[in-house]
């Protein structure tokens, strides 16, 4: 039995690790005029090269409680024009970087509830993607579904609309979990759901896994664990129940009338069983959350750190690899702006060559190694004379002195202490900085400066 302590995994649940993060790093987002936008872009992205593409839908039948991204209660008008809208943002950039010889590795629809779109629109928005951008011979079109959205029809429809990798929000197969979360499906819609995504050819199937629950015990997760892994999914992921402050689940905990979660330790032992289940059934880390039966991964998770993403729709989060820019969240301003022919970014940063070798390095050991080799390809400049030049190098010293990471001659390796600290630390940076970035900018559509954490 665990013991009566109690948390909330909120921005401070984090202690020492949140501390840090607040000290070393700080992201001033700001209003800009559309030249200095179109200028910004063009000058920071790389020509003749590839980059993902993030869309994010904002809609949802239901709003979860805890839910901490940008979403918004289901208008079948509104995303009508919404899906327009996305074209015509898609046109802009289009035109902007047409002579730029860019291609598109991979595209990835979040949310919301991308499952909510037709097959014939995720269409729509591919053929118009092509439209000015070539499309690499083996690029990947990824969509995040709801369990109850995806029957067989709507799954192969939606494979011949050239979506070849599918993310499940299954999340729990316990009911009671399940409706403490505030889902709209139950423990039969995931098992169903997964059925049908496995009749389909997709190149991947991921389910999302969620631990941390109040009232979750040890048992119930590791149950979870087991029954995931019961299917022949490409990839498991793991994400904790993070609190934010902006939704209804930090005031019903505060209030009392959920109950809080568990203390530290149980987030450890729930991570670490998780882990070793995984492993005994065949899927071994890609990342310190993913676990995979094959090297392949699903997301845009590296460019979302390292660049260049593009992101659309009202809430993206975009990273040119010079240029960090978030879009309004507001989806009506959205619509507005684009159709206005404007760029429907709310805030943009420069980032610069350290902060950028920082995001590779943590982006690199959060999918447990790093190369030398490919830090110089990708900087033009060795490993050790680059982040010398940064606050970083004392964090990873103080991370071999600890036993989260080994050096060779090669590289870094995270081991599995560093697994341990990795997970602890990496949500709170999650909570820390896009969570926060989310925060602000869902107050008002147009702020002139957004200061994160």
């Amino acid at each position: 039995m665990f013991s009566v302590l109690h948390l909330i995994l909120d921005k401070n649940a984090f202690g020492f690790r949140g501390y840090i993060i607040r000290k070393a790093f700080k992201a001033n987002f700001k209003f800009e005029d559309q030249k200095t936008i179109g200028k910004c872009i063009l000058e920071t992205l790389p020509e003749n090269g590839d980059i993902s593409v993030y869309i994010h839908f904002p809609f949802c039948r239901s709003l979860c409680p805890a839910c901490p991204y940008v979403r918004y209660l289901y208008d079948g008008s509104l995303v009508e024009k919404y899906v327009e809208a996305i074209k015509m943002e898609i046109t802009l950039y289009g035109k902007l970087l047409k002579d730029r010889g860019i291609s598109i590795s991979d595209i990835h629809v979040g949310g919301g509830t991308p499952s909510l779109l037709s097959p014939s629109q995720y269409r729509e928005i591919l053929n118009c993607l092509s439209e000015f951008f070539d499309l690499k011979s083996d690029f990947d079109y990824g969509i995040e579904a709801n369990p109850n959205d995806i029957n067989e029809d709507y799954l192969f429809k939606l494979r011949d609309a050239r979506v070849n990798k599918l993310s499940i929000g299954v999340q729990s197969f316990n009911d009671s979990n399940l409706k403490m979360l505030g889902r709209i499906h139950n423990s039969n819609d995931n098992v169903k759901a997964i059925e049908n995504a496995l009749k389909v050819d997709f190149k991947l199937i991921n389910i999302d896994m969620m631990y941390f629950l109040p009232n979750q015990s040890l048992d119930n997760w590791i149950n979870d664990i087991k029954m995931a892994t019961e299917f022949n999914v490409t990839q498991v992921t793991l994400y904790p129940l993070l609190i934010v402050h902006y939704r209804p689940m930090y005031k019903l905990m505060m209030n009392g009338k959920i109950p809080k979660q568990p203390e530290k330790k149980v987030f450890k032992i729930m991570y670490g069983e998780a882990m070793k289940v995984l492993r005994e059934r065949g899927f071994l880390p890609i990342r310190y959350y993913s676990f995979s039966r094959t090297i392949r991964e699903y997301s845009t998770v590296e460019r979302e750190m390292v660049g260049p993403l593009i992101a659309f729709g009202s809430g993206g989060m975009g990273f040119t690899g010079g240029c960090e820019y978030v879009n309004t969240c507001f989806p009506t301003e959205y619509i507005k702006t684009v159709i206005d022919n404007r760029f429907p970014i709310a805030g943009l940063r420069i980032v610069d060559v350290k902060e950028r070798a920082i995001r590779y390095v943590q982006e690199r050991l959060g999918a447990l190694k790093l190369s030398f080799q490919d830090f110089k390809n990708m900087f033009n400049e060795d490993f050790h004379s680059l982040i010398g030049k940064t606050g970083l190098k004392y964090s990873l010293y103080i991370d071999k002195l600890l036993g989260n990471i080994k050096t060779y001659s090669w590289g870094i390796e995270l081991t599995e202490k560093g697994m341990f600290a990795r997970n602890w630390s990496g949500w709170a940076f999650v909570l820390l900085v896009p969570c926060g970035i989310v925060e602000k900018y869902l107050v008002e559509p147009w702020p002139k400066s957004v200061i994160v954490p």
